[in-house]
């Protein structure tokens, strides 16, 4: 067995017992691995050690539960793990800058860490060929734009964190506002029915430690309502 294997295995064992105490030396042992090296192989690997993993995804699995207003805030805290209401109240805080009670009464798009699927780095994609993952089928192909493809919609900024993608950092996803935005804004827009949405970050004119954010639909007319953008004539991945 491979070493990332050994950590998976106690990545799928840490979302089955999501709400119990997890013992790093179980894991270390179901693993195969010394409590060193097991340590040690997981922050290598995941890029977290494993507590604040734990708390990660804790974390977004209680998310999920807030969402039913039915379940009071300190039955999700008691169910995944966080003993009571003031200690889940605080990672939750400090996690996504707002607190359970906030996102309820005014849920936003929220980014939360996901559980990885460690093949993924290990496993070659042969362009055309599909590569079935945990959760997921990722497959690219190369493609020529002949010609010019122009979008109409709207735009906005949201914070970017070097070398932190969706899925690797958490907090409140501003993109998430930028789509909603542009959902309420379709019926408006003038556009070709069925067509091609596409959303793209770019510097633009972001200021420091921000991204420009513009999504649009294929127009079938001018609208300056709107903002144009174009996806050059070039080749693409398409993955």
């Amino acid at each position: 067995m491979h070493a990332w294997e050994s950590i998976q295995k106690t990545l799928n064992y840490i979302e089955e017992h999501i709400g119990e105490e997890i013992q790093i030396e179980e894991l270390a042992d179901l693993a195969g691995l010394s409590l060193f090296n097991y340590q040690r192989l997981f922050a290598r690997l995941v890029k977290k050690p494993v507590r604040e993993y734990v708390k990660l995804r804790r974390l977004a699995r209680a998310c999920e539960s807030l969402r039913n207003k039915e379940n009071s805030i300190l039955n999700v805290a008691v169910e995944y793990g966080f003993g009571g209401r003031e200690t889940f109240t605080r990672a939750f805080k400090d996690n996504y800058g707002i607190t359970p009670a906030q996102y309820r009464d005014k849920p936003v798009g929220l980014m939360n860490y996901d559980k990885p699927d460690l093949s993924l780095n290990y496993r070659m994609v042969d362009e055309g060929v599909p590569l079935i993952g945990e959760g997921l089928v990722l497959e690219y192909n190369r493609r020529t734009l002949r010609e010019p493809v122009n979008f109409l919609g709207v735009v906005g900024y949201y914070s970017f964190t070097k070398g932190k993608m969706m899925g690797e950092r958490t907090g409140v996803d501003e993109s998430d506002a930028i789509w909603k935005k542009f959902f309420d804004a379709l019926k408006d827009i003038p556009h070709i029915p069925g067509g091609r949405i596409l959303g793209v970050s770019y510097h633009g004119d972001a200021p420091d430690g921000y991204s420009t954010y513009f999504i649009g639909v294929e127009p079938c007319e001018e609208d300056s309502r709107f903002v144009s953008w174009q996806l050059p004539e070039k080749p693409w991945v398409d993955c």
